[in-house]
């Protein structure tokens, strides 16, 4: 999962994580016996049965909780996101009880208790987590706990963490000022404190608690500053000057124990093995589960309305571009007459190739069905970039910046791009950018938790019908 590499490079002990997951734990149990006390009597004891309840309704809750990321850090500090991340967790959280209570037929659990339960939850655990977040946010900002830090270099890379200190106040940073060479003037700009000369007796004057490089690197002075701020017990970090990176969302990787910092110009989850992993066992079991019980029941009534409606295969296969641009062969239920423009020209609306059964196929996206073989095969994904034909890829790849980035992971079935509007035909270059823009997006920010979102709003549109199928 997602979460664990990203808890993994948390700045935050891990016990303020468990802490967390363990007294929303206990306020679930507190909701969950006040629910029992509101639907039958708060002097009576719990049942057997109900202790059982009670305990599948707290586990259910740790893998919510985990799955839908309510604990990653970069999440506490933010009330939108803390109702976000804990309602996802409590619609999660519903679906497993009610297959939980479905399954073993659990149905002497009355509707009322199960209602105020999840009504009281939900109540609770939001005002706390609220609560919480405005004392925490109240006590950082007391004067005494913020910390006061300088920049040394009047860099981009040097504003752009200065903007960071200034735009997210729950850090409780003081920013105090910059120091460099080339301009040293507050005549230029009022947070000008001096030059690099100036640094050493400002942080003893101002009690600095932390300093940031931001120049390029030079060694002598690196050397003299990181042993000043070490004998004045003051922080020193780096700031890399990632040139022409600085557009990009940037990660970091630690090599040889932390002595090798490498920068990225993107974040890729589905670079780390564990992820990867996880992504294609969640493949292996979702396209199974849809071969064997879907597949078999829905393929003899399209086989045979394909056939009656127009000559030739049921199936239709053509070479598109898939991981790292290795080609492969796609498969889907035919929905064109057979004709020679099919690995060349896309379906326009009201395309005259396109078969009566076709337009049906496209419109509720059934036609893709096939495709799960791929998947099972480890050619495609379940969720990712809709594979293109090689001709387009080509094409594409000449005009549109970043277009190959896409290919950095497998191609799905569904993708973050399709659910957002961007499927079918491109009528001009800037549809396909766009299209581009959100499956490059969806490659930075994978979880297991986006894939089953983005397969959750393909059913439903699907069922409702989408109106650039065709």
């Amino acid at each position: 999962m997602y979460f664990l590499n990203r808890l993994k490079k948390s700045r935050y002990s891990k016990s303020l994580i468990v802490v967390l997951l363990f007294f929303d734990a206990f306020l679930i149990a507190f909701a969950f016996k006040v629910a029992y006390g509101v639907s039958f009597s708060f002097h009576q004891p719990l049942q057997s049965h109900y202790i059982s309840l009670m305990a599948i309704f707290i586990l259910a809750w740790v893998v919510s909780a985990l799955f839908s990321e309510v604990y990653l850090t970069e999440n506490l500090g933010k009330a939108g996101r803390i109702l976000y991340s804990t309602f996802l967790a409590f619609a999660l959280h519903f679906s497993i009880i009610a297959l939980y209570l479905y399954g073993f037929e659990a149905y002497f659990y009355p509707a009322g208790f199960v209602g105020y339960s999840y009504l009281l939850s939900l109540t609770i655990v939001s005002f706390i987590k609220i609560a919480l977040l405005w004392l925490y946010q109240h006590y950082r900002n007391l004067d005494i706990h913020r910390k006061k830090v300088i920049v040394i270099g009047f860099t981009e890379s040097g504003r752009n963490l200065y903007e960071f200190f200034d735009k997210n106040k729950s850090l409780a940073y003081k920013f105090m000022g910059f120091f460099d060479d080339r301009f040293y003037s507050q005549d230029i700009n009022p947070l000008l404190q001096g030059s690099l000369q100036d640094v050493k007796d400002f942080c003893i004057r101002e009690n600095i608690d932390e300093m940031y490089y931001a120049l390029p690197n030079n060694v002598e002075y690196v050397r003299e500053i990181a042993k000043f701020a070490d004998d004045n017990y003051i922080y020193f970090g780096m700031v890399q000057d990632v040139g022409g990176l600085k557009q990009k969302k940037l990660d970091t990787h630690l090599f040889d124990d932390g002595k090798i910092p490498i920068v990225t110009p993107r974040r890729e989850p589905l670079r780390f093995f564990f992820n990867r992993q996880v992504k294609r066992i969640f493949d292996i079991a979702f396209s199974s589960l849809v071969l064997f019980f879907v597949f078999p029941f829905i393929l003899p009534p399209l086989a045979l309305a394909i056939r009656i409606n127009s000559p030739g295969p049921i199936f239709f296969k053509q070479l598109r571009s898939g991981r790292n641009g290795k080609p492969f062969w796609c498969y889907k239920f035919r929905t064109m007459y057979v004709n020679a423009e099919a690995d060349s020209k896309q379906a326009a609306k009201n395309d005259s190739r396109i078969t009566k059964v076709g337009q049906f196929l496209r419109k509720t996206s059934l036609d893709e069905l096939p495709q799960f073989f791929n998947v099972l095969i480890g050619d495609m994904s379940v969720v990712g970039p809709r594979p293109h034909m090689l001709k387009h890829t080509e094409e594409y790849s000449e005009i549109i910046t970043n277009f190959k980035i896409r290919h950095f992971i497998h191609s799905g079935i569904t993708g973050y791009a399709q659910v957002n509007g961007f499927r079918g035909e491109t009528k001009d270059n800037s549809l396909m950018e766009m299209r581009v823009m959100y499956d490059n997006w969806y490659l930075e920010n994978w979880s297991l938790s986006l894939d089953v979102k983005i397969i959750l709003k393909t059913i439903w549109n699907g069922l409702r019908g989408e109106e650039n199928a065709y």
